[in-house]
């Protein structure tokens, strides 16, 4: 016996699928072309593509001379091509790095939108794809132009696919979804390594464990077609892992699965640890709009196993969110391409003919509305604390206005209108992404210190990218958007490298940290020099203060 399609769900429409994707394009843009280059894996990503746009190598991966052997190539193919198309690389349109991010996101809700059709129908696959575009974690990650977006849509994808197949009516073995499924994978792998095909092998696996358990059988796992399908991945994935290996030697898998990838299994890098149910913690805030009923839902999952819906969204959510939280290394958006299972049990829930008992009303109402004032509060305390004017009358007013709006999602919510409290939730979960990345974040003028670095440099006609100058050698401060505004050619150094570099020629100029001055004033004794400018401000990366000081060679 198999899952019965007609028991499941019904075939997406247009309509749904175009509002899905329209608006995770809608929230996703509330960063695209505001919030300056982000430090340090955004500015890395981008300026590895620039480098790539720049000496014609699609090849390897590199940050100025150093290998970059850390993630596969796709993203920056993705990036590459869009700058191409839509720009010029010399002008650093960080919009059109980003667009690859943004179409990732929008794509990820068009497939939970199709998984969810057939696994639950329309309604809830709407939902589900609403929420899941208006989380806060998919709303940075879609202005971001790293991976995780992408990833998630390789990932949405390919789950998309297989509930499909998952679904389809006894004896039919419809073979565009099994292509389907494995071309995600591909992708997924030449974007992130395996972590897609990690999630689909997870599901499965669980799935066919649910089928047993259930008396549904097996007879489901044939319409996979891996005959098929495993030399399609490897057609799409291994000629770049060949090229490589060849072109790095073979040290991009040395660094790659060895350093990075088992390296964060087993020990927390680059300080990024956290307890066991760091994500579960996390995931009410991240995915705010669906905490709103996530209590509800989860419990209600609980108590239908029997579903083959709510089982689907289960054997994709537990199994890799159990990995997560047991790898050593923990970062906030690793279970971000498990987020379409809880939208989509979410989804189920409001399309339900009854409300959810009141008492996990009430514990969603009261996480949503206290996560809700707490990250308004936060973003009125960065105005307040990084932004030349502080708080504003505007700033209210927009605080003011989303409050309401996710007041309302709460009420409804208490009052059993499910349906109208998920796109109250989405839509004031959307709003926020808006006032936090198209209004809050770019007049945090103290934390961009290295686009004031750019502008200074341009203001004294000795910007390297922008006026033809001679690169400049920065001493104390390298951040890589630093690299990327400047050039890739800027000389990250210190004190002594600073001094010999305007040593050599009148006309040069150095960036040098205030903690490197010191060093650098005795370095370049018997060179005359010039302060021209000063930049001050907070580098978030580290949380330390900065003051860098502009000097020129005579």
């Amino acid at each position: 016996m198999t899952a019965n399609a007609a028991q499941l769900g019904e075939p997406p429409s247009l309509r749904g699928a175009l509002i899905a994707f329209a608006f995770a394009l809608l929230v996703g843009a509330s960063g695209l072309f505001s919030v300056p280059p982000l430090d340090r894996d955004e500015a890395r990503f981008v300026q590895a593509t620039t480098q790539m746009l720049e000496t014609g190598d699609y090849v390897a991966i590199r940050y100025q001379e150093t290998e970059r052997n850390k993630k596969p190539v796709g993203i920056h193919w993705l990036q590459a091509a869009s700058v191409e198309a839509l720009a010029d690389v010399g002008d650093r349109p960080l919009w059109a790095y980003r667009l690859p991010s943004l179409i990732g996101a929008g794509l990820a809700c068009l497939f939970t939108y199709l998984a969810g059709c057939a696994l639950f129908g329309r309604r809830p696959a709407l939902h589900a794809a609403l929420l899941l575009a208006s989380a806060p974690l998919l709303a940075a990650e879609a202005s971001i132009a790293k991976t995780d977006a992408v990833l998630l849509a390789c990932v949405a994808g390919a789950q998309a696919a297989l509930a499909r197949l998952f679904t389809a009516r006894a004896g039919e073995r419809p073979i565009l979804p099994a292509l389907a499924f494995w071309t995600a994978l591909g992708a997924g792998v030449l974007v992130k390594g395996p972590i897609a095909p990690m999630i689909a092998a997870l599901t499965v696996l669980g799935l066919a464990a649910w089928s047993r358990a259930s008396g549904q059988g097996l007879a489901w796992l044939s319409r996979l077609r891996p005959l098929l399908g495993i030399p399609l991945l490897l057609l799409i994935a291994l000629p770049w892992f060949i090229a490589i290996g060849v072109a790095t030697e073979g040290r991009f898998f040395a660094e790659a699965v060895g350093t990075d990838m088992l390296g964060k299994v087993g020990e927390a890098q680059e300080s990024h640890a956290g307890p066991f149910g760091y994500h579960a913690l996390l995931v009410w805030a991240l995915f705010w709009p669906a905490a709103l009923l996530l209590p509800a839902a989860l419990a209600r999952a609980a108590r239908g196993l029997g579903s083959p819906g709510i089982a689907f969204c289960l054997a994709w959510a537990l199994p890799a969110w159990l990995v997560f939280e047991l790898s050593s290394t923990k970062l906030p958006h690793y279970t971000l391409p498990l987020y379409p299972a809880l939208a989509l049990l979410v989804g189920a829930l409001a399309a339900g003919a009854e409300a959810p008992p009141r008492r996990w009303r009430w514990i969603g109402a009261a996480l949503f509305v206290l996560i809700g004032l707490a990250a308004l509060g936060g973003m009125l305390a960065l105005l307040e604390t990084y932004a030349p004017r502080g708080i504003t009358v505007t700033s209210l007013l927009l605080s003011v206005i989303i409050s309401a709006a996710f007041l309302a999602s709460a009420v409804a919510s208490l009052r059993g209108h499910i349906g109208r409290a998920v796109l109250a939730a989405a839509g004031s979960s959307a709003a926020l992404s808006w006032a936090l990345f198209e209004y809050t974040l770019p007049r945090l003028d103290a934390l961009a210190v290295s686009p004031a670095l750019s502008a200074l440099l341009d203001a004294q006609d000795v910007h390297p990218r922008l006026d033809g100058a001679e690169p400049v050698a920065l001493a104390g401060y390298a951040e890589p958007s630093a690299v990327f505004l400047l050039g890739t050619q800027t000389r990250l150094t210190d004190a002594a490298g600073a001094a010999a570099w305007l040593a050599e020629e009148a006309g040069r100029v150095a960036v040098v940290e205030e903690r490197e001055r010191a060093a650098f004033a005795a370095a370049a004794r018997g060179t005359e020099y010039e302060e021209i400018g000063v930049v001050s401000g907070l580098n978030y990366s580290n949380g330390d203060e900065v003051r860098l000081v502009l000097v020129r060679s005579r």
